[in-house]
């Protein structure tokens, strides 16, 4: 088995019913996302979503059907310049001005971004196993 960084998810993977509701027919009411573009390229390099499930339709990171899951994926080689924080930040106000009320999102636990998510005020919901399901709550703007 291969590390993802050097192998990215076939769309077979991507298509799995389990990741494909984080992305299948975006534009719901609810949907909010942020996406970084390279400045030199003019090519996306990142983004960060929130998508609402319900119990029936959870997602990895569900805490109820009134908060929003995070979704972020950013390609490696822009990782550890700030990218990820600064598409989180950006999302974080974005939902704030719309008046979400919290933020919720799974990590592995060994994941670095995990460092980054409490940094942004992220806390430990709930841990099974690796998984570990954060929150963050937010004050409306």
């Amino acid at each position: 088995m291969k590390p993802f960084r050097e192998h990215p998810p076939t769309r077979e993977i991507i298509e799995l019913p389990s990741l494909a509701k984080y992305i299948k027919d975006w534009g719901q009411p609810s949907d909010l996302g942020v996406v970084a573009i390279d400045q030199e390229t003019n090519q996306p390099v990142g983004a960060t979503w929130l998508r609402l499930f319900d119990a029936e339709n959870a997602g990895y990171g569900f805490v109820d059907s009134s908060i929003p899951e995070l979704s972020i994926a950013l390609l490696p080689s822009f990782r550890g310049q700030g990218v990820g924080t600064a598409l989180m930040t950006r999302l974080i106000d974005a939902a704030k001005e719309v008046g979400v009320p919290g933020i919720s999102l799974s990590v592995n636990g060994r994941n670095p971004a995990r460092h980054l998510y409490q940094r942004l005020g992220f806390e430990t919901k709930h841990v099974n196993g690796d998984t570990v399901t954060m929150l963050k709550k937010l004050e409306q703007s």
